[in-house]
């Protein structure tokens, strides 16, 4: 279930509920939501703490998706640690208890999570041995690049965005549950739902879009909650666009969520103005190439409402903005950075300028910002000591523009957080046909940069622990039978490596090779709309460092570069 927002005016939006550290916002009557009587019990799982929770626009969106219906009742659960399950945030009631059961996945560490749930509530743990109620279905990001490793102990998946199709479905479940149905009537009905992949039942699904003609996101997301205790603390979110023109070929998001779509600024400004808060959250990708950025800015500062920026992008920050930012009390920026050298940065298809960053470094420390947060990529296919001679260089350019950029007391920018994340090949990208480096390799190369920082004063460095990256990366490839290693893992209270001990499968035949270009992928029953042919393509432009141009502002059908010719006509614009 992909980002999105309830159905309807808004015209009735108000904040309902109030306590010390949380403000639920919704269009309905919360106290008559708490009823049971006639309505479908619906658990909103998101298998993480509810401070992450509370700060993901899609689980939250699904939840407003569902408030907004009088037909069902709903509770949201989140990950305890001491209980090693999630917990209801809203009563004392047991996950079991309810007639349907959505699973909000985000990340692949969800998996584990999930399973866990499963055992701590006496839930068989294969859909196959579950002879009634309640319904285990899942939606979220992660549906819709790979569900394979957790299929096996799931009811159905919703595979797309949710606007258009989901609350169709728990309808239908709820009209079979109040009418005493057995779970494989309820299967068997909505098999041919839109976006709804049963296993056994269902062959393909296509990811479910909503979109608008000349690239409108007509319903975007935004907090149903606010609250102190989350990472983007007392901050209502908003959801600036959807997608991303740039099509990093290591980035599922700019390929998945085609085409990309961004909200009307008086759309957004009608959502703020209902819900009044005290912060505004923008959520997006690229978000400086909407062209009415500033300008909603300056509307927020002039309503006296605070806001924070998601990453960035560097070619976008002259002098003007980043005085403007400053003035509104910004201190701290994130920009990607990505590849290590110029020719990795060019065969991910990163459009970025090396002299337009380092300008923009330099104003960052004239300004006296106090932290720029950069993100970088280790184990990029092809990588070399090259590209780390070239990172060496990139390093002393940065320290000379911070030093550039500070006044004459000597006072600019102190620290720079650098980030490093390693390489994971991910389905639906150009390089899902990518080997992934070795443990060893990767701990290497996180030595290597983090000595290259220690040369400068005021640059920290942090590295991904490539045990873990390894784990995320069977996971992101993973094909059914894996399902068994999490079972494992699960009932060895979470150590990876003891399950794979007992595994009887090796995790480098999923993530030492790289695959041929005929090759089925477990992900293959699934349908983004990019045709396969086209990644391919695009990963050969990887090795010749060619980059492709970013998606057209608007006329995606007009375009069909991606192969996206099935959408619907009224995805169709002007050229």
């Amino acid at each position: 279930m992909g980002p999105g927002i309830l159905e309807g005016k808004m015209k009735s939006v108000k904040r309902l509920e109030q306590t010390k550290n949380e403000t639920f916002i919704s269009g309905y009557d919360r106290k008559k939501s708490r009823e049971w009587g006639g309505r479908l019990p619906v658990a909103v799982v998101f298998p993480e703490e509810k401070s992450l929770g509370m700060s993901t626009l899609g689980w939250q969106a699904v939840y407003r998706l569902l408030d907004e219906n009088d037909s069902f009742y709903l509770e949201r659960f989140f990950w305890d640690k001491k209980k090693n399950s999630v917990v209801s945030s809203d009563s004392d009631k047991q996950l079991s208890e309810f007639a349907l059961i959505c699973f909000s996945l985000n990340f692949e560490g969800d998996f584990l999570n999930l399973v866990r749930t499963l055992y701590a509530n006496s839930i068989p743990v294969y859909a196959r041995d579950r002879q009634g109620w309640p319904l285990l279905m899942a939606g979220g990001p992660i549906t819709f690049i790979n569900p394979s490793p957790v299929m096996s102990g799931l009811d159905f998946i919703y595979a797309g965005e949710a606007e258009d199709g989901f609350r169709k479905t728990a309808l239908e479940v709820k009209m079979h549950w109040m009418d005493g149905a057995d779970r494989q009537k309820v299967l068997e009905s909505i098999s041919s739902f839109p976006g709804i992949y049963v296993p056994g039942r269902s062959y393909r699904v296509a990811r479910q879009v909503h979109a608008s003609g000349h690239n409108i996101l007509a319903k975007p997301a935004c907090s149903a909650f606010v609250s102190g205790k989350t990472v983007f603390r007392d901050s209502f979110l908003v959801e600036i666009n959807r997608g991303c023109p740039y099509g990093c070929r290591f980035c599922a998001a700019g390929f998945v969520y085609r085409p990309r779509r961004t909200a009307r600024m008086s759309h957004l400004q009608k959502m703020i103005m209902q819900a009044r808060p005290r912060k505004v959250g923008l959520v997006g990708t690229a978000l400086t190439d909407w062209k009415d950025l500033q300008k909603f800015l300056k509307w927020l500062k002039n309503e006296k409402i605070k806001f924070s920026l998601s990453s960035i992008r560097a070619d976008s920050l002259d002098r003007t903005f980043l005085e403007f930012l400053r003035s509104c009390g910004i201190r701290s920026l994130t920009l990607a950075v990505e590849g290590i050298s110029q020719g990795l940065r060019a065969g991910v298809n990163k459009n970025f300028s090396e002299p337009k960053f380092f300008a923009a470094v330099r104003e960052i420390s004239r300004l006296q910002f106090n932290n720029l947060k950069l993100y970088f990529i280790l184990g990029l296919p092809g990588e070399d000591e090259k590209d780390f001679q070239e990172l060496a260089l990139f390093l002393e350019k940065l320290d000379q523009a911070r030093n550039r950029g500070k006044d004459q007391r000597k006072k600019g920018l102190e620290l720079i957080s650098i980030s490093a994340s390693m390489f994971v090949p991910k389905p639906w990208t150009p390089l899902q046909w990518a080997p992934m480096d070795s443990q060893e390799a990767f701990k290497e190369k996180i030595k290597k940069f983090k000595q290259l920082c220690l040369a400068y004063r005021g640059m920290k460095f942090t590295g991904e622990n490539p045990f873990q990256a390894r784990i995320q990366g069977l996971l992101a490839r993973g094909t059914i039978e894996v399902y068994e290693l999490l079972l494992l893992a699960a009932q060895s209270g979470g150590n990876w490596k003891q399950a794979l001990s007992r595994w009887p499968l090796d995790m480098k035949d999923y993530l030492d090779r790289e695959r041929s270009g005929d090759e089925e992928f477990s992900w293959d029953f699934l349908d983004m709309g990019v045709e396969k042919s086209y990644l391919r393509r695009e990963w050969h432009r990887y090795w010749k460092r060619i980059m492709t141009r970013p998606c057209p502002d608007v006329g995606c059908n007009e375009c069909r570069r991606c192969g996206m010719e099935d959408y619907p006509a009224h995805l169709s614009a002007e050229a």
